[in-house]
């Protein structure tokens, strides 16, 4: 091969990198975009997962929730019925008012301070249906303010005495004063029309205000001041 055509074959080499150094590498970016696509599905799952194991509440009791008003009062039960077995209230009650409150009865004798703030040796309970539709039963009781009723406002549980907010769903404090202190779920479930609360969990509880103080004072027996 001649001097003159080995000169002319390594032109055109470098004449077709360049032309191919200037073209938009459009494999390159879409097997990018495809990955970076795959990463964001991959972190949303993740994250709604994350979201749905947070939730509380069981069994689905209405599937379309609509609450009739942006504030949902709390409306207390008196046809609870306690057995030894536990205490029951009617499923229709909480489908007509969102969210209900009653009273268990204890057997195992609470912190006598607790008494003295819940006004005898009882447990007070909520039920209420989540924005998810699912049943939903805990104390009814923020502990540092010592209310036992609370309301619905934009799908927030909200104690009426501290206005402290917890999410619906999750019962994750979004703000106030007893944000650390939100209602604790017990175990609860539907038998025929109406809802269950088996008596272990409600014999069981300690108010967690009363836990911390033991903690520092083992020989507390009272609850710490309101406010504390």
């Amino acid at each position: 091969m001649s001097q003159f055509a080995h000169d002319s074959d390594a032109l055109a080499e470098k004449r077709q990198r360049f032309e191919e150094a200037g073209k938009f590498p459009v494999r390159k970016v879409a097997l990018i975009g495809v990955a970076v696509a795959v990463l964001l599905f991959g972190g949303f799952y993740g994250y709604v997962r994350w979201q749905e194991s947070r939730q509380v509440g069981g069994v689905v009791v209405m599937p379309d929730v609509r609450y009739p008003a942006a504030q949902v009062e709390m409306v207390t039960l008196d046809s609870a019925t306690q057995t030894a077995d536990g205490i029951a209230i009617p499923l229709a009650d909480l489908e007509k008012d969102y969210i209900v409150g009653f009273t268990y009865a204890r057997t195992n004798p609470m912190p006598e301070g607790y008494q003295l703030a819940a006004g005898g040796n009882v447990l007070p309970l909520m039920a209420y249906i989540a924005p998810t539709g699912r049943l939903v039963v805990a104390t009814s009781f923020c502990e540092p303010c010592r209310s036992t009723t609370f309301h619905f406002e934009d799908k927030q549980l909200v104690c009426d005495v501290c206005f402290t907010r917890w999410d619906l769903s999750t019962l994750i404090g979004i703000g106030g004063g007893c944000f650390d202190y939100p209602p604790e779920e017990v175990a609860a479930e539907v038998r025929g029309d109406r809802v269950f609360v088996p008596q272990a969990d409600l014999e069981a509880w300690v108010p967690r205000a009363y836990q911390d103080a033991s903690a520092v004072d083992p020989t507390m027996s009272t609850l710490p001041p309101a406010g504390q």
